[in-house]
């Protein structure tokens, strides 16, 4: 009777080690960064981000629930005689239960480290709304980005960027992290909040190698080598 209940200590010893084995040699993909040159970003091709609506007063934004940001590419490019780091993105909102696109595979940004360079596309100049930044974060060389369009001021209070709209009592108010992503993006007229997006830190984990397939086979695996050990520990204790 020993034997067998070291046996059934072996048996979940080794599903433990297996599964561990897998996890480690197929790990879910975690958000990672791109480094072109000397310019990095806190995302890759294809990655997804998505910001939950936690307030809104606005009529078009009180029926959105979700924003998605898509960094639908990431590539050097020359210009001018000189190289810079360009992202393309799509833009989704969540509204009235399907997904409304704002922009598909449009400019987003183009960086240098070198030059301390950064421009932006018109939905961060026009509309204040920047999601995810080059590392580490430069919050002056951020505000300067987009002040340079002539639309927004900026100031910087901490780790918090506050663009104002010039003459209307309109701000926008972007806390950001040290991974580079905003984690709430709020807009404010006469002190009243139009929109708050708040980051959903549950989506950061937004791909699986080798496609769904992979989760699923790693599923099915843990399920079935429980099964077995069961199926062995039951076969063992009737004889």
């Amino acid at each position: 009777m020993k034997f067998k209940k070291m046996s059934h200590k072996s048996s979940i010893t080794s599903i433990a080690c297996l599964c561990l084995v897998l996890l480690l040699i197929f790990p879910p993909y975690i958000l990672g960064s791109t480094t072109l040159g000397e310019s990095t970003f806190p995302v890759e091709d294809e990655s997804e981000i998505i910001w939950e609506s936690v307030n809104a007063t606005e009529s078009w934004y009180i029926d959105v629930e979700f924003v998605r940001f898509t960094a639908s590419k990431i590539y050097n490019e020359t210009y001018d005689e000189k190289n810079y780091l360009f992202i393309n993105y799509t833009l989704e909102f969540y509204h009235r239960y399907s997904w409304v696109p704002r922009y598909t595979n449009s400019f987003y940004m183009a960086y240098n480290k070198t030059l301390n360079f950064l421009n932006w596309s018109a939905e961060g100049f026009l509309n204040g709304n920047l999601f995810i930044f080059p590392t580490p974060i430069n919050l002056t060389l951020i505000g300067e980005a987009v002040k340079r369009e002539g639309f927004l001021n900026y100031s910087v209070i901490g780790q918090k960027l506050v663009l104002d709209y010039y003459g209307n009592n309109t701000r926008i108010e972007i806390s950001i992290n040290s991974s580079g992503l905003s984690t709430i993006i709020e807009k404010i007229t006469n002190e009243t909040t139009i929109y708050r997006w708040e980051l959903n830190e549950e989506e950061i984990i937004i791909k699986v190698p080798f496609g769904s397939n992979y989760l699923m086979i790693t599923i099915v695996s843990i399920i079935s080598l429980v099964v077995i050990t069961k199926k062995k520990i039951a076969y063992s204790k009737k004889h």
